[in-house]
């Protein structure tokens, strides 16, 4: 995700530039906040961390909250509680000289979660609470979730990106979203963007290659789909301040060619890949927030950036409101639609990757048909 990159330039900056009008922090650590409910059915999922400011989340400064108490309360007093689950994972790893395959299982715990049952509804008003064990509650400023605009439609179109490679450019495909947007108010919107593919991988490698990963306890699977959630570089903030009350069409996704996602020849043709867009129209807080984190995720660090823009959000420390809490508690509307990647829209495809091993290892994968291939 776009707040983790963003996140991890914002404290890296920070530890090397102070304005000269502002006092040193100080506090040594960040709590971070990822997660917002909409109107669809949960679970809803939330990542509560801390983050050194000395280290940052690429450096392994992250630390995740696992024992907080996190809830979700609406204007009528009904609390619903988040909850972490463990989930065992089953590791293949080598075991060298050779390719001598063991088996590790590790338990890992998921985010906070909403009950599958819970979905936010328009109209109402909702507040986020975390509890940690050292006594601190933060809290998130009343949010009401208002409706968003449906999408009319999605388009794609075929990109190749600039490189010096004259052979094989990269590529990929552009999906842009076409909605009418509320004329007579100011109107600022977000999207997320779901991919799902099919790949099969083989039983061997190339000669001289890595091992080939198969749980020699279970059937070899080598029939797998990938589902992609929330794919990264896709977050994008938008504002109809220049184009209020008109059809808009803009560009929310770019689907790299990675040599997988458009590479199956098990799938017809028509549908070589599927794209799920949510349209989701925020207040102008969020809208700041995530344009904010847009910004810095375009910022290279050097030393002569400029400080770090103010990326707090709506989330604070109800006794100590000085606490640099960074994160955007949001209750949105959720519009969605889908489309296919075909084979005739592509002009050509990157260079076939070869995996091999199970499938099932790969992050994203199921064996169970999902939905829109049923």
């Amino acid at each position: 995700m776009i707040l983790s990159v963003a996140i991890a330039l914002l404290l890296s900056l920070a530890a090397c530039i102070t304005s000269l009008d502002q006092e040193p922090s100080d506090f040594e650590d960040y709590l971070v906040v990822e997660g917002f409910i909409n109107d669809d059915f949960g679970p809803h999922s939330f990542r509560v961390s801390r983050v050194s400011r000395f280290a940052g989340i690429r450096d392994g400064g992250a630390t995740p909250l696992i024992d907080a108490d996190v809830s979700i309360e609406d204007q009528n007093g009904q609390v619903t509680v988040l909850r972490r689950e463990t989930v065992r994972r089953k590791d293949l790893f080598n075991e060298p000289p050779g390719c001598n395959i063991m088996i590790n299982f590790v338990d890992v715990q998921t985010s906070y979660r909403t009950p599958g049952s819970f979905k936010g509804e328009v109209g109402n008003t909702y507040t986020l609470e975390i509890r940690t064990l050292d006594g601190k509650v933060y809290r998130s400023e009343p949010q009401t979730m208002q409706p968003t605009p449906p999408l009319e439609a999605l388009d794609l179109a075929f990109k190749e990106l600039p490189s010096l490679d004259d052979i094989v450019k990269p590529s990929g495909v552009e999906v842009l979203a076409i909605w009418q947007d509320p004329p007579e108010e100011a109107n600022y919107y977000f999207w997320r963007i779901n991919g799902t593919y099919r790949i099969s991988t083989s039983e061997e490698g190339l000669p001289g290659g890595t091992c080939c990963f198969f749980d020699p306890t279970d059937n070899k699977e080598r029939n797998c789909w990938i589902i992609e959630r929330d794919l990264e570089g896709n977050e994008i903030a938008f504002s109809d301040d220049r184009v209020n009350g008109e059809r808009i069409s803009t560009k929310v996704a770019f689907i790299e060619d990675n040599g997988l996602r458009f590479a199956s020849l098990t799938l017809p043709e028509e549908k070589l890949y599927h794209v799920e867009v949510e349209h989701y129209q925020v207040p102008e807080g969020a809208f700041n927030f995530y344009q904010n984190l847009n910004i810095l995720d375009e910022i290279d660090g050097e030393i002569f950036d400029p400080p770090p823009l103010s990326i707090r959000g709506n989330i604070f420390n109800i006794n100590d409101v000085r606490e640099p809490v960074i994160g955007f508690f949001g209750a949105y509307s959720v519009q969605k639609k889908d489309i296919f990647i075909s084979k005739e829209l592509l002009k050509f495809r990157q260079r076939f990757t070869n995996p091999c091993g199970d499938c099932r290892i790969r992050a994203g994968a199921q064996v169970e048909v999902p939905e829109p291939y049923q």
